[in-house]
């Protein structure tokens, strides 16, 4: 009908979609008045899930709608990736149906409905596309493919009408008879049912074999997903029903059903009221003929033929931390619930709390008051042993606690497991080992191969195969496309499970549960054969793990007896959804009305008004958005092209610098101008097995710092100046072998830098003259990351992360003639995340924070609502969802 452009509104400022009737169809009167039709159709309509109309214009003879732009996927682009999570599918559904009924309400019936009609914005919303249009008559039908075209015959110059496209049509449509709102129904049942099984309803090469199947076959309800509710299999074989006598006869009546399937999509709780039980003759009908036999073989056959026990009730709740505590290490395993359900143990404040089931509250374990983490139970309940991380040793405490008692020296462990007399340890690099309970030197029982990572290490109930993960290199989602093997450990035979996921457990219920970013997944088991038998169900979502760095542990613990507990969060270092907020001296947060997303570097204009920020998808797709803080105009996208990340603005606020691979090369410094003009122009050429991150801008803008790195180079401060001469330049001479430098800051009035370096052993400030003259200040006591300067040059702030939760931290400095400064002051700015060179930026005015807060924090102000999730009778919900054959 129209080819669709994207364009500026400038005298709006603003990102619209213009539609243009094609000058091939100008002179044709019917196709004006269709477009016409359009625009009226559209601007009577007003939905959050139906494109707007700005306006409908002609311009040089061409007739175009300016119309709402909507970033994101088509639905069909998204189900070409494969079928949607079944919430993700019915949350969707539930909007388009929103749509459907504000149409249908004003007596618009849409015809044409199908995935690639609906976009999806990066927050979920979705939005529905032309409405009320008739499309081009296709010149040759038994040419054109049946997903695409969308086909109009007029009555009386052809026979019989055709309207939409072939595979998502109804049955009286695909006839050419009259149609109402019902078609929609029906085309809506195609799209939901496609969004669950990843292909279409009714399947056809071609137009013909397409509308054929519309009408003789019926729908493969058997291929939906196998955890879905029982009312989600009705609900769409009557929106699929080919007599429209027997369809659902109102979209409304499909958004009501939808909304209790929403609320239980996996009719978990259909099962826990009965519904599904056999009818009563099918149950009494043994004990009746029974009876007839003789009353003893009655009672028998009774008692053999019972209906099975209802399964145990499954239920839910959550245990909040008090206001004083705050999880210390979510990146490691930092809760675990006993063998026999009874008591939960978490780490907060750096030492171990014990939290019994049947009590309210929780209270420490008294002698565990250290930097600890990864605690874990003996089989009998009775022991909790864990790492202490400043000694270096594996210790074990009483539960009761007292003295803890020292049973080896290890590094930080990835994943721990204790079986009977044995505790197993992932070592990384160096495989898996195990020591005695009473304490020992460690054993290696699994060798990892070079550039290897063993991770949590699970003993098989037949005492000799071992599961676990095997990651390899540093990327920081190394962890999401580890492997999860089974490996023998007296022939050392390994065995692939799992590409794709990290930090398995065995269930006894017959299952393999491991974690993919923040979501925890389960596939059957056969532990006898070690062999998968089904394919992997989302089971949990939004778990805390750390899928970056560290271990890749995923906090979620489950007892013997079926009982779980888990930690709510994000991929802490990795692409978990993170939301950007100013946060002012006091504390106060304000969350910015931009959607959840991997958020990486966030950085403020100069003049304050626009944020740069990278989104970071798992490494797929990196690049460049800016955001208007006035909030006016929707994200715009800057860099199309390879991986582009790290923004930094130029001082005039025109261009932003990043670092991209957009050359199939190393990881160079371009610019670009932010408005999205012109082209991205390279300004260095990084060495072989090098990468270099911009960093800092001189005030005057004459010199740009940039971190230099590599896997075989030390990670260094260089200065590229800006003008003729822009050849890069070391700026900081590492003095120690085993230094690393980075995140210069330039001081507002240029004659000094700030920049953290590992020099003394661990991550600390400095600030040096700009030019270097040989003088260094150590600004940080302890660990500092990440300095910046005030606006007015009177502080320095940087992060601190004290319990492994990150907080600013102030120093007040002069810079006049010489440098001098303070004692460094926290700030009641924490809760944020670390990600990328620098997670955090200041406001112009030097009043407010740009931070990145994970959803365990609120946007008001202060810690949010830290909890732990418990289920009792976890194993049957696990059983329901993912069944074992």
């Amino acid at each position: 009908m129209g080819e669709v452009y994207r364009a500026t509104d400038t005298r709006l400022g603003r990102g619209v979609a213009v539609k243009v009737l094609p000058l091939i169809f100008e002179q044709d009167s019917e196709r004006v008045a269709r477009f016409e039709r359009e625009a009226r159709v559209l601007a009577s309509l007003n939905h959050v899930n139906i494109a707007t109309l700005y306006g409908i214009d002609k311009v040089e003879g061409k007739h175009l709608l300016v119309m709402e732009l909507i970033e994101g996927d088509t639905l069909a682009d998204r189900i070409a990736r494969g079928p949607l999570p079944l919430l993700d599918a019915l949350k969707i559904a539930r909007q388009i149906a929103d749509a459907l009924e504000a149409a249908h309400q004003q007596g618009i019936v849409h015809r044409d409905l199908k995935p690639a009609n609906v976009k999806v914005a990066s927050d979920g919303a979705i939005k529905v596309l032309d409405f009320g249009l008739a499309k081009a008559l296709a010149a040759s039908p038994s040419a054109v493919d049946a997903l695409s075209p969308t086909i109009s015959v007029s009555k009386g110059t052809f026979a019989g009408v055709v309207l939409g496209t072939a595979a998502y049509m109804s049955p009286e449509q695909a006839k050419g008879a009259e149609t109402d709102q019902r078609t929609d129904v029906f085309a809506f049942g195609c799209v939901l049912y496609e969004m669950l099984v990843g292909r279409r309803t009714f399947q056809g090469d071609t137009v013909t074999e397409a509308i054929a199947s519309v009408l003789a076959r019926d729908p493969d309800m058997t291929a939906l997903p196998a955890n879905a509710s029982p009312k989600l299999h009705e609900l769409l074989c009557r929106c699929l029903e080919k007599d429209p006598k027997r369809r659902w006869q109102a979209i409304g009546d499909v958004r009501v059903e939808l909304d209790a399937i929403v609320d239980d999509p996996h009719g978990l709780k259909l099962a826990s009221t009965g519904v599904g039980r056999q009818p009563l003759w099918k149950r009494v009908l043994p004990a009746a003929v029974a009876g007839v036999l003789a009353a003893s073989i009655t009672a028998a056959a009774a008692w053999m033929l019972r209906p099975p026990p209802a399964p145990a009730a499954i239920t839910r709740f959550s245990f909040t931390l008090p206001n004083d505590q705050n999880f210390t290490r979510t990146g490691r395993h930092s809760v675990v619930i006993s063998p026999d359900g009874a008591n939960v143990v978490y780490v907060a404040n750096n030492q171990l709390y014990l939290k019994p089931m049947a009590e309210m509250s929780a209270k420490p374990i008294p002698g565990t008051a250290q930097d600890i983490n990864t605690p874990v139970f003996s089989p009998d309940g009775q022991w909790v042993v864990f790492c202490s991380v400043p000694e270096g040793k594996l210790k074990k405490v009483a539960i009761t606690g007292g003295a803890s008692v020292t049973l080896a020296d290890i590094d930080n462990p990835y994943g721990v497991q204790w079986v009977d007399d044995w505790i197993y340890l992932g070592q990384g690099a160096k495989g898996i080992a195990r020591v005695s309970a009473s304490g020992g030197k460690l054993e290696t029982i699994v060798t990892a191969k070079p550039g290897e990572l063993a991770q949590g290490p699970q003993l098989l109930p037949d005492g000799d195969h071992m599961l676990f993960t095997v990651a390899r290199g540093t990327a920081e989602d190394r962890w999401d496309k580890a492997e999860i093997v089974v490996q023998s450990i007296r022939t050392g035979e390994r065995t692939l499970l799992i590409e794709g996921g990290s930090d398995a457990r065995y269930v006894p219920t017959g299952h393999v549960v491991y974690a993919l970013g923040s979501t925890v997944l389960a596939v059957p088991f056969n532990v006898k054969t070690r062999r998968l038998s089904g394919g992997p169900v989302p089971i949990l979502e939004g778990i805390a793990r750390s899928a970056a760095v560290n271990t890749a542990a995923t906090n979620l613990s489950f007892s013997a007896t079926g009982s779980m507990v888990s930690i709510p969060g994000t991929v802490s270092g990795g692409t978990g959804l993170l939301t950007l907020a100013l946060v002012n001296r006091n504390g106060e947060r304000k969350a910015l009305p931009m959607p959840p997303s991997p958020y990486y570097h966030p950085r403020l204009s100069p003049d304050g008004r626009q944020i740069a920020v990278e989104i970071n998808d798992n490494d797929k797709d990196v690049n460049i958005w800016v955001y208007e803080l006035a909030g006016t105009t929707a994200m715009r996208r800057l860099t199309f092209g390879g991986r582009n990340r790290a923004p930094v603005w130029a001082r005039d606020g025109q261009r932003i610098v990043f670092r991209s691979d957009r050359d199939g090369e190393n990881e160079s410094l371009y610019w670009q101008r932010a408005d999205g003009s012109g082209a991205p122009e390279r300004l260095t050429t990084a060495d072989r097995s090098t990468g270099q991150v911009p960093e800092s801008w001189s005030p005057d803008g004459s010199t740009l710092t940039f971190l230099r790195f590599g896997s075989s180079t030390l990670a260094s401060i260089w200065m590229l100046p800006y003008g003729a001469d822009r050849k890069p330049k070391p700026l900081v001479e590492l003095p120690v072998k085993s230094a690393s430098g980075r995140n210069s800051a330039f001081s507002p009035d240029g004659r000094w830098f700030a920049y953290e370096s590992t020099e003394s052993g661990t991550a600390r400030i400095y600030v040096q003259p700009f030019p270097p003259t040989g003088a260094k200040y150590e600004i940080s006591p302890s660990l500092g990351l990440a300095p910046v300067w005030s606006p007015d040059g009177k502080q320095l702030f940087y992060e601190e992360v004290p319990g492994g939760r990150m907080r600013l931290v102030a120093v007040e400095v002069r810079t006049q003639a010489s440098l001098t400064f303070g004692k460094p002051t926290p700030l009641p700015i924490e809760g944020f995340t670390q990600r990328g060179s620098r997670a955090y930026d200041v406001t112009p005015d030097g009043k407010q924070f740009l931070v990145m807060l994970p959803p365990s924090e609120t946007a008001s102000g202060g810690t949010g609502a830290l909890q732990l999730n418990i289920e009792l009778n976890w194993f049957e919900e696990l059983k329901q969802r993912v069944p074992v054959k």
